[in-house]
C-alpha cells in the first residue's frame, strides 16, 4: 500500500528528473535508459519524443546527466516540450577544465560556461527561455583561489587563459522556459500519436555496469 501510494504522487508529481540513474529525487519522475529503482520511465533520453505530456512540468533537475547524452538538442527541445510557462530547469555538469569532465569515458561532452545557453538558443530559439543564472563552482580549495578570483573578474579571460592552470569543477546553470499561451496550445498537440506508441512499447533494458567504488 506505502510503495502504491508513494508511486501515485510521483506519477502525478509536477518534478521531473532526466538521467537520474539510481538517484532520483524523492517526489520527482524519473526518466532513464536503464530501470534503475525510482525510474519511472525507462527512456533513451537521446529520443525524441519522450513518453511524457507536454506542458506538465515546474521543475526539472538533470544532475550530471547531460555530459552522457549524445543528442543534446533533442535533450533540450524535449524538456521545453514537456515543461510549462514558467518552469525551471537546473543544470549541474562539469567544467571543461575539471579532470571529472574528462575521467569518465562515458561522457560525450565537455561544457564550456557558455555552452548551455548556446544549446537552447540552438534548440528552441531565442525568446522561448530566460538564464536565471550560470556560474562557475571551485572546489574551494587554497589552489583554487587563483582561478576563482580571475573568474570572478573575468570569466571570459579565466576560460581562454586560465582554466587549464587553475581548473573549475563545475557548471551551475538554471533556465527558465518561457511560453505563449499559442505555444502552448500548439506543443500539446504535438508528438501524442509518437507518445501513446512509446508508452506501449517494452521498457525492459539491461543495467549498466557499475564500477565498485569503496
Amino acid at each position: 500500500m506505502i510503495a502504491a501510494d508513494i508511486s501515485s504522487k510521483k506519477s502525478a508529481s509536477s518534478k521531473l528528473d532526466v538521467g537520474c540513474g539510481p538517484h532520483c529525487l524523492p517526489d520527482a519522475v524519473g526518466i532513464d535508459m536503464f530501470s534503475f529503482a525510482g525510474v519511472e520511465h525507462v527512456h533513451d533520453v537521446n529520443q525524441a519524443p519522450w513518453p511524457l505530456e507536454s506542458n506538465r512540468f515546474e521543475f526539472i533537475r538533470c544532475q550530471h546527466a547531460i555530459e552522457h547524452f549524445s543528442n543534446v538538442h533533442n535533450v533540450a527541445r524535449e524538456m521545453h516540450r514537456v515543461c510549462k510557462h514558467g518552469a525551471l530547469i537546473e543544470f549541474i555538469t562539469p567544467h571543461y577544465s575539471s579532470y571529472a569532465s574528462w575521467g569518465d569515458p562515458t561522457h560525450v561532452h565537455h561544457f564550456a560556461l557558455g555552452s548551455i545557453p548556446i544549446l537552447f538558443t540552438q534548440a528552441v530559439g531565442e525568446g522561448r527561455f530566460e538564464i536565471v543564472s550560470n556560474e562557475l563552482k571551485f572546489t574551494g580549495s587554497v589552489g583554487d583561489m587563483l582561478g576563482w578570483l580571475i573568474y570572478k573578474i573575468s570569466p571570459r579571460k579565466y576560460e581562454k587563459k586560465w582554466a587549464w592552470i587553475s581548473p573549475a569543477n563545475e557548471i551551475h546553470t538554471k533556465v527558465r522556459i518561457v511560453k505563449s499561451n499559442q505555444q502552448q496550445g500548439q506543443i500539446a498537440g504535438q508528438n501524442d500519436e509518437a507518445i501513446n506508441e512509446l508508452s506501449n512499447l517494452g521498457s525492459a533494458r539491461p543495467r549498466p555496469f557499475q564500477l565498485d567504488r569503496s
